[in-house]
């Protein structure tokens, strides 16, 4: 699988550089055409690699969904220990944040985020497959889950079931990239004050009204 591929590089910075290459490569194509219709050898050219060399960094076409994962969390990851620092260790503006920005990746690299969503379904039914997607994925849901349970801890968030609420905050961002017609016209800065209204109605305002009887969601 992928790790294994890169795992035979000496050099893994130039091997996460090329990976790279080929991600944003993979996100061009797929603004233009179907996961189905884009073949190895367009995401090679596109990458400016030999199509023989592509495989080094890829065992095969599906594997790029594997590396769509890995790079749009890769982001994400990269931005979360400043975005931890902004929050003053208040895990609700931590959680408002990490969602604003993970919509943001979203938006991003939209078209290679919505062939993900489409084809990771089908893909997941490999087991190999299912196991690398996970794996990329991991980190994400993870971190998402720390600051729901920091923010309980705290008496500040409240949710039943981890797996569920992490789940559910995933769809919310994710939205904004399936919309298709229904959110034409919306930008995506009211989007995110829509998903902050419902963190704060969910999330922080049954954490509130646990705690004072007010129903006061702080800020």
């Amino acid at each position: 699988m992928a790790e294994a591929a890169r795992n035979q590089f000496p050099d893994q910075k130039l091997a996460a550089s090329r990976r790279r290459q080929i991600f944003l490569a993979a996100c061009r194509v797929l603004a233009r055409k179907s996961f189905h219709e884009a073949s190895v050898k367009e995401l090679a050219l596109e990458a400016g690699i030999a199509a023989g060399s592509i495989y080094l960094y890829l065992r095969s076409k599906d594997e790029i969904l594997v590396l769509i994962a890995e790079s749009m969390v890769g982001e994400l990851m990269e931005q979360l220990p400043a975005i931890r620092e902004r929050s003053g260790g208040d895990p609700r503006h931590e959680l408002i944040e990490m969602m604003s920005t993970i919509i943001d990746v979203i938006d991003r690299y939209r078209d290679a985020f919505n062939v993900l969503h489409h084809e990771g379904r089908y893909l997941e039914r490999r087991t190999e497959y299912k196991q690398a997607i996970a794996r990329a994925s991991g980190p994400y849901r993870s971190a998402v889950a720390t600051v729901l349970e920091r923010g309980r801890e705290l008496g500040l968030i409240n949710f039943i079931d981890a797996a569920s609420a992490v789940h559910i905050i995933h769809m919310l961002c994710a939205g904004w990239a399936m919309h298709g017609r229904s959110l034409r016209g919306i930008d995506k800065e009211t989007y995110k004050r829509e998903v902050e209204a419902i963190l704060e109605g969910r999330f922080f305002g049954a954490a509130s009204r646990n705690r004072n009887g007010n129903g006061a969601a702080h800020r």
